[in-house]
């Protein structure tokens, strides 16, 4: 079972601001540095929505800068609640960077930018002057320094040099640090004062171009190894740090929750010369219309092909990818080590090498691909993908589409013939997931769950549901004086326990195992969240009402669900409401919906509140 990230995670709404350019400067000849300011660095108004002040809590946290496009036009996204809507007309022209410094009471905060050739950002970086308008947005999350680790390591180029720049001056005086910085050339050099007990090492391409050369690596290979507990942060050319991931995980044993690879951009290739074409006109719309023909069939089998699907699902789920990645190359190694049938675990290897997910054959070994490599690389990719998980069994309901379709019902069952309800209140393990992934999700509505009612006024508060214990993280934060209780399943309660509830929360927070979906004697104030998207609508009702009865007299329930999309074309939320509906029999409910539940439960509606990233909190009383 997973445990608590050492990084803790604070979210915060997206906004979009415009800022002023004030200064800009060389820090050396690969460094240039841009000082903005303006008053939306602070709170402001704009577009119907009061936006809060920047916040950057974390030294890697990341801002996106939005440039004009190669035919001078800026394409900005549109501001929402805690969110921005991109433009379906043109995708913005957008770059990640690190804040380096931020004076919230002089209102600046810079920004670093690698001096090379080509590049809209650096472009932009080497012209900008004071009085320019620059347009950013973020951060969006910050992550904290890590804690329980004896020492960091921390590798990266010089796109990681803010970020390690930033972080070797705010870390905690005593940590001890291995630094290794890996620049194009000694004058690259910068002074990084810093608190720590951090040994630095300079690695110098001495003029080779970046991301063509092997120094981070071997750095990482032949540094000094301190005893206890090491936390890595690495972060640069993608490519270039494969070989440290795998020395890492393989070689040294660090654990995948103790590491922290970034890559920060990918060196390619120059395009290849373009053939001239010697076709007649009259042969080329021959063969285009023969092409679409070919591509019409072509896309028709992709879009019903379900095996790959299974296929790289049942391959993650037995682990056989991070086992290629350890060394087990040959059939009967990997037969043996995930304990199953050989001669199907060859036909499935032979499929995979034809999907390019593996490479190899049974004779000479299998090995990685780009695709399998980053189902190893990617830490949410193992619970996405693995067949006993409950992200896998949501894209899985679909199966269930048909019976969905004729009677508005949950039509999907599990393999043991389970509704997915039932299954998730008795396998420990795929509740636990269930568990951890909508408390990810429920990151992005904290904030305005925050912000939405008055919780200096609340003495007490009982909440539960799906994404309570996120919700609360941030409720605690802001209002330590607050009384919190959780209630929740008794392997509910263990998941937010080990991996939810942050170590400064959790001491302040009392956890009480409930078997009922609500609380039988809740405080005056209960917060209910997103229980209703597992629960057709008869239960919905029942649940609401019951929540409704076990008030104490002035009692308030806050209802937080989400709702159907403001963008009526977003793919992802049409089929998340798919999912819902053909898992659980509910779907995404709009607004109207919502509150027609509520009314039938015999309750009041006060207010709804928008929350943002298609949330809403209800505020609700038992009515009179």
């Amino acid at each position: 079972m997973p445990t608590r990230s050492p990084r803790s995670v604070v979210t915060f709404p997206i906004v979009l601001r415009e800022l002023t350019v004030l200064r800009a400067e060389n820090l050396t000849p690969g460094m240039r540095r841009i000082t903005l300011g303006g008053e939306q660095l602070h709170a402001f108004h704009r577009d119907g929505f009061d936006l809060p002040g920047l916040r950057t809590e974390g030294f890697d946290d990341h801002v996106k800068f939005f440039f004009a496009d190669e035919e001078g036009r800026l394409v900005l996204p549109r501001q929402n609640t805690s969110s921005l809507d991109w433009p379906a007309d043109g995708r913005p022209v957008a770059k990640d960077y690190t804040p380096v410094r931020f004076d919230p009471a002089a209102g600046e905060i810079d920004f670093d930018f690698v001096r090379h050739d080509g590049g809209v950002a650096s472009g932009w970086a080497e012209q900008a002057e004071p009085g320019e308008s620059a347009w950013i947005a973020g951060p969006k999350m910050s992550h904290s320094h890590p804690e329980g680790a004896d020492w960091i390591l921390v590798a990266g180029d010089e796109t990681a040099l803010p970020a390690i720049a930033r972080w070797l001056h705010e870390m905690p005086e005593g940590t001890r640090a291995k630094v290794l910085i890996e620049i194009g050339e000694d004058s690259h050099r910068q002074e990084l004062p810093t608190r720590a007990d951090a040994d630095i090492t300079w690695l110098s391409r001495d003029g080779a171009p970046a991301g063509t050369t092997d120094l981070l690596e071997q750095a990482v290979r032949d540094l000094e190894w301190l005893p206890g507990t090491v936390y890595a942060w690495v972060a640069g050319e993608a490519v270039s740090l494969k070989g440290i991931r795998r020395h890492l995980a393989a070689e040294r044993q660090v654990p995948r929750d103790h590491t922290h690879i970034t890559g920060y951009w990918r060196r390619t290739a120059p395009p290849a010369a373009t053939a001239s074409a010697s076709v007649s006109e009259a042969t080329a719309a021959v063969a285009v219309e023969e092409e679409e023909d070919d591509d019409a069939h072509e896309r028709l089998h992709a879009l019903t092909d379900l095996a790959p699907g299974y296929a790289i699902r049942a391959a993650v789920t037995i682990g056989l990818f991070e086992l290629v990645e350890s060394g087990a190359r040959t059939l009967d190694a990997l037969a043996e080590a995930t304990e199953t049938d050989r001669t199907t675990l060859a036909a499935l290897l032979t499929y995979l090498v034809s999907l390019d997910v593996l490479a190899g054959d049974a004779a000479d070994g299998y090995r990685l691909t780009p695709i399998s490599e980053e189902l190893v690389e990617d830490d949410h990719s193992a619970d996405e993908y693995h067949l006993g998980g409950a992200e896998a069994h949501l894209d899985a309901s679909l199966a269930g589409l048909l019976p969905t379709l004729r009677t508005g019902r949950a039509g999907y069952r599990t393999l043991a013939g389970l509704p997915l309800a039932t299954a998730i209140e008795q396998d420990e393990h795929l509740a636990g997931t269930a568990r951890a992934a909508v408390e990810e999700e429920a990151r992005w509505i904290a904030p305005g769950v925050v912000r939405a009612h008055d919780w200096a006024s609340v003495p007490a508060l009982t909440a539960t549901g799906h994404g309570s214990a996120t919700v609360v993280n941030a409720l605690v934060k802001a209002h330590p004086e607050l009384k919190v209780r959780i209630t929740a399943l008794p392997s509910a309660l263990r998941t937010l326990q080990d991996q939810v509830l942050d170590t400064d929360v959790l001491p302040r927070v009392e956890l009480t195992a409930q078997s009922g979906p609500v609380p039988a004697r809740p405080d005056a104030v209960l917060l209910v969240s997103r229980l209703l998207e597992q629960l057709a609508d008869e239960d919905a009702v029942q649940v609401l009402a019951e929540a409704g009865a076990n008030l104490p007299d002035g009692g308030t329930l806050l209802l937080v669900e989400q709702t159907t999309a403001a963008d009526p074309d977003d793919v992802d939320a049409v089929l998340h409401h798919l999912r819902l509906k053909c898992a659980f029999g509910s779907g995404v409910r709009d607004e109207a919906h919502l509150t027609a539940l509520a009314e039938r439960a015999g309750l009041t509606v006060h207010a709804v509140t928008d929350i943002g990233w298609d949330h809403r909190m209800w505020r609700l009383t038992p009515a009179s």
